[in-house]
């Protein structure tokens, strides 16, 4: 039950847009980050926060800048930034990636784990059968991001 208040979170914050935080002044470190990252990215600033409010509802706590910035948050929010991507630009035949991407991110969010629901579109394999394009992005992105420095 509580999967389907997180994957229904992220669709109810995925249809506001981020336009929220662009009307309000910053009254935390955190949202000031948020502030500044919507100014420069607008789309990943929207799914920064749609991962940041499922995570901090489902283990009922608040995400610091650091957390926000790690490797493992910022793979979820690629995943979500790189699947409306393939859909704006029709790159996966069987459409639907971004829905797709945001039912399986719903579904795998783990309060000891801000990468799980990354790891998790990477071994799904009717996600990776369906989504053929985007699977090779993402684990393209997963190749380079394990190659870097911590």
């Amino acid at each position: 039950m509580k999967n389907k208040k997180v994957i229904t979170l992220i669709m109810a914050v995925a249809a506001s847009g981020s336009s929220v935080y662009a009307a309000t002044l910053p009254t935390s470190e955190v949202d000031a980050y948020i502030l500044a990252m919507n100014t420069m990215s607008p789309i990943t600033a929207k799914y920064t926060i749609q991962y940041k409010q499922a995570v901090e509802q489902k283990c009922n706590t608040a995400l610091s800048v650091e957390q926000l910035n790690s490797k493992a948050f910022t793979n979820v929010v690629q995943a979500m930034v790189s699947s409306e991507t393939v859909d704006r630009m029709g790159l996966d035949a069987a459409g639907g990636s971004l829905q797709d991407t945001l039912s399986v991110i719903g579904k795998n969010v783990k309060c000891s784990d801000l990468n799980a629901p990354f790891k998790a579109l990477l071994d799904d394999k009717d996600f990776t059968r369906k989504h053929q394009h985007l699977s090779k992005v993402l684990h393209t992105w997963d190749e380079v991001v394990s190659q870097s420095k911590p």
